[in-house]
């Protein structure tokens, strides 16, 4: 490899490179969805209009033409009773020099003239009417990454110390094919965890959401998963990376005239290591004393995922869609803890480690059935979706500490605990959404009813082993049974009306009512019931100056309601120092957002910008106290009103065709009354997050694509950091791009890393966390046939459907 040599000889490169072009596409009927076989295509180069290509689609309706010139295209379909459809440029060159456009759809020829399309490629991240979409068929990083890899490069996004997805800084909600996924926030990191990111088409945020989710605190995110091509269609991935980590999916779908089916199943297994320390300063009215804690972990996980969903056109003006999806989740974790206790003379007096196990599974199943009815106006239409998850989970934990001596010589003191969750869930939802053109063009009313009852029944039993005779005894101060069920009920309205000048005005009122409750069977808290109503209007004044300038003044009223994760009295006991728990009795927070947005798009280069202001009432969130004993007790409290001032800036600058960054940074003040600052020592506090992603496309066959982001989050007794983050990705394609081979480069020179600093009325807390994020991934993917057949009919054939053509 060391050697090199050189010589000279004829340059043959030009030729073949000239002629290498390709555009391939689908011919389909514009009112039945049914592909048109055997229908007429010429291609026209623009530079020199003798060169023409002539060809047929196969019984498909799918055609290619390949070995092409480089330059502008000009595109021809023609069928006998369908008017004639022409797309221009298309745009062949050395660093693009294949397109697939996709299902070109022809009109009959009695109610439309000739159509003309002029061409636009598609980029890897669009900007357009308050939505921002990340198109995940052109990126190099969705070969072998998860779901929730792929919502970490979008702009905006970031994520808390958790692994939480966070929009601009707030908790979005999760649409998957424009329907809610309605899962907490474990089943949905499961499922993000589990969804390949190949099987995934685009992800669509828009922190100004549509109407029917207005009330939403976070934006709303959608995930568009991929729906197939005409006739059969599969493809399968491996990856592996040195993290230690394995994938293999599959994906196959079916696409005929009325109904298509796409089916996607995957087997992941990941191991996570990592390590953590503290650091405790306690504060007594006499003394000062001190705790540090360090530890490490490896996580291991196995996650089997099958994905079915099938649609089918029953008409031209219905629609039926129904979605299965399930998760399973092995997992075996291990942790190993020290403490030490130090007094105010900085002399250790206390040792003691503790190991920590844990293993189970858990299953989860999703079904959703939608329903679409268009009008003579398909702008006019009526849509329902009917929602039911079943999920449960199993988890056996064993807890052994031993107590040492000051020199870390044994006492003869341990403890051995054990605690045994069974948790299941269930929900259905059901959704009613209908939407009316209004005479003035552009405008239009919107209405709809949405009905979501959950259940959730926790069993958590406790043990400690009993040296005398090695007998496990139940601890009941440590035990619970409980059921939790939650009913929600929303009906809305609101129109959208299109002014003179480029003014619009959005407004709306969404009503909805809460009935929720805990029956305990076993613990020491007591029943809870509660429900309550709320009335949340909203209104947007948007200006249209011109194609390149818009801006948008937007109120909402929103409302946040805790969750199981939040709501739920079961205490972690993993830690006995730091123990955590929910609070049954927490009240959801609602607030007044005011955002003034402005949106600059032109040419190269486009930038967003907003500023806001948000009244929040009510606000939960996690808080911790040292109680006796040199313990903390960490949950849920409705701790205070806040004022939050938020300023967000995201933009993109286009260098060339192959070379694109966009790059979004957000700020947020938070502001607390003098009383609770005072009271409880709760602190303003100031979070910032930031991304830089980038594409270089050097080439059709090959591209590059990487992403940074840091982030600091603020909370009411301090603040948390991470370092920075880095994902580099190199895709290239080989034998007809049918074979695609992904490099991934994930935090290559530091792990992710996140320091916190807590303080309360008592106590200081320096708590550091790392985990071995570092992972150098290949990924192979295959198609396994090509996505477009080549005609097989015959020469005799062609002449005379060509014939045929030119009599009609």
């Amino acid at each position: 490899m060391l050697i090199t040599s050189s010589l000279t000889a004829q340059k043959t490169e030009d030729k073949p490179r000239a002629q290498m072009g390709l555009i391939i596409g689908n011919i389909l009927e514009a009112k039945s969805g049914k592909a048109l076989p055997y229908a007429s295509i010429r291609l026209q180069l623009l530079s020199d209009t003798s060169k023409k290509i002539n060809t047929t689609a196969d019984k498909n309706g799918a055609f290619e033409c390949s070995k092409l010139s480089l330059g502008y295209y000009r595109l021809l379909v023609n069928m006998v009773g369908f008017a004639e459809t022409q797309i221009d440029s298309i745009f062949l060159r050395p660093e693009r020099y294949d397109f697939n456009l996709g299902d070109i759809k022809l009109n009959d020829a009695s109610s439309a003239l000739n159509e003309v399309i002029v061409y636009a490629e598609k980029p890897l991240i669009e900007n357009k009417d308050d939505k921002i979409t990340y198109n995940v068929g052109e990126s190099a990083l969705s070969g072998g990454a998860t779901t929730a890899e792929l919502l970490k490069n979008m702009p905006l996004v970031n994520n808390d110390p958790t692994g939480k997805i966070l929009l601009k800084g707030k908790e979005p909600k999760i649409l998957i094919d424009d329907k809610p996924t309605e899962l907490n926030a474990q089943q949905l990191q499961d499922l993000l965890e589990s969804l390949p990111g190949s099987s995934i088409e685009k992800i669509e945020i828009m922190t100004n959401p549509p109407p029917q989710y207005a009330t939403e605190t976070g934006g709303v995110i959608n995930i568009v998963t991929k729906k197939g091509k005409i006739g059969w269609v599969g493809r399968t991935t491996v990856s592996g990376g040195t993290r230690g980590e394995g994938n293999i999916a599959l994906n196959a779908s079916y696409r005929t005239q009325p109904f298509s089916l796409n089916i996607t199943a995957g087997l992941g297994g990941s191991i996570l290591t990592g390590n953590s320390y503290s650091k405790r300063e306690n504060i007594y009215k006499d003394s000062i004393n001190y705790f540090n804690n360090t530890g490490s972990f490896t996580n291991k996980n196995l996650r089997p995922n099958l994905r079915v969903q099938s649609d089918f056109e029953l008409d031209k003006r219905n629609q039926l869609n129904i979605t299965y999806q399930g998760n399973l989740n092995y997992f075996d974790n291990e942790s190993i803890s020290t403490f030490t206790n130090i007094n105010k003379d900085k002399q250790i007096y206390r040792y003691s480690t503790r190991t920590n196990r844990s293993d189970g599974e858990g299953y989860g199943h999703n079904t959703s059935v939608s329903y679409t009815h268009k009008a003579k106006n398909p702008a006019e239409f009526v849509r329902v979706i009917l929602n039911a998850n079943f999920n449960k989970n199993n988890n056996d934990r064993g807890f052994f500490q031993e107590f040492l001596q000051p020199d870390m010589s044994p006492t003869g003191i341990d403890s051995t605990q054990s605690q045994f969750f069974d948790n299941y869930n269930r929900s259905v939802s059901a959704r009613v959404d209908y939407n009316k053109p209004l005479k003035k063009k552009g405008s239009n009313f919107s209405t709809g009813v949405t009905y979501n009852r959950s259940y959730f029944h926790n069993s958590l039993n406790t043990s400690f082993l009993r040296k005398s005779d090695s007998l496990f005894i139940s601890n009941d101060l440590l035990s619970n049974d409980f059921e939790f069920r939650q009913d929600i009920f929303t009906a809305r309205a609101g129109f959208g009306l299109q002014l003179n000048k480029g003014w619009r005005i959005n407004m709306g009122v969404q009503a909805e009512h809460t009935d929720m409750g805990f029956a305990f069977f076993k613990g020491n808290s007591s029943n809870v019931n509660n429900g309550y109503w709320n009335v949340l209007p909203n209104f947007t004044l948007r200006k249209e100056f011109n194609k390149t300038l818009n801006t948008s003044l937007v109120y909402r009223a929103t409302i946040r309601r805790p969750g199981i994760g939040e709501l739920n009295p079961n205490v972690d006991y993993s830690d006995p120092y730091n123990l955590r728990f929910g609070n049954p009795y927490l009240r959801p927070t609602l607030s007044d957002n005011f955002d003034w947005n402005v949106s600059w798009i032109k040419g190269k280069y486009y930038i967003n910008t907003s500023i806001g202001y948000n009244r929040l009432r009510d606000v939960f969130n996690s808080i911790r106290n040292l109680v006796g004993g040199g313990k903390t007790e960490v949950s849920w409290l409705n701790i205070a009103d806040r004022r939050e001032y938020e300023a967000s800036i995201w933009g993109g600058y286009t260098f060339s065709r192959q070379f694109r960054i966009n790059t979004s940074m957000g700020y947020t003040m938070n502001r607390y009354s003098d009383a609770e600052k005072t009271l409880y020592k709760y602190r303003d506090g100031n979070s910032f997050y930031s991304s830089l992603n980038y594409t270089f496309t050097p080439s059709n066959v090959l591209s590059f694509e990487g992403s940074v982001r840091f982030s600091n989050f603020a909370n009411p007794q301090g603040r948390s950091r991470s370092n920075v983050n880095m994902n580099i990705g190199v895709q290239h394609r080989f034998f007809d791009r049918r074979l695609i081979v992904s490099f991934n480069a994930i935090d290559p020179f530091t792990p992710q890393r996140y320091t916190t600093y807590t303080y309360g009325a008592n106590f200081n807390l320096e708590s550091f966390s790392s985990s071995n994020t570092r992972n150098f991934r290949l990924s192979v993917s295959y198609q396994l046939n090509r996505v477009v057949q080549k005609s097989k009919l015959s020469e005799k054939d062609k002449k005379a459907a060509l014939n045929k053509l030119k009599k009609a």
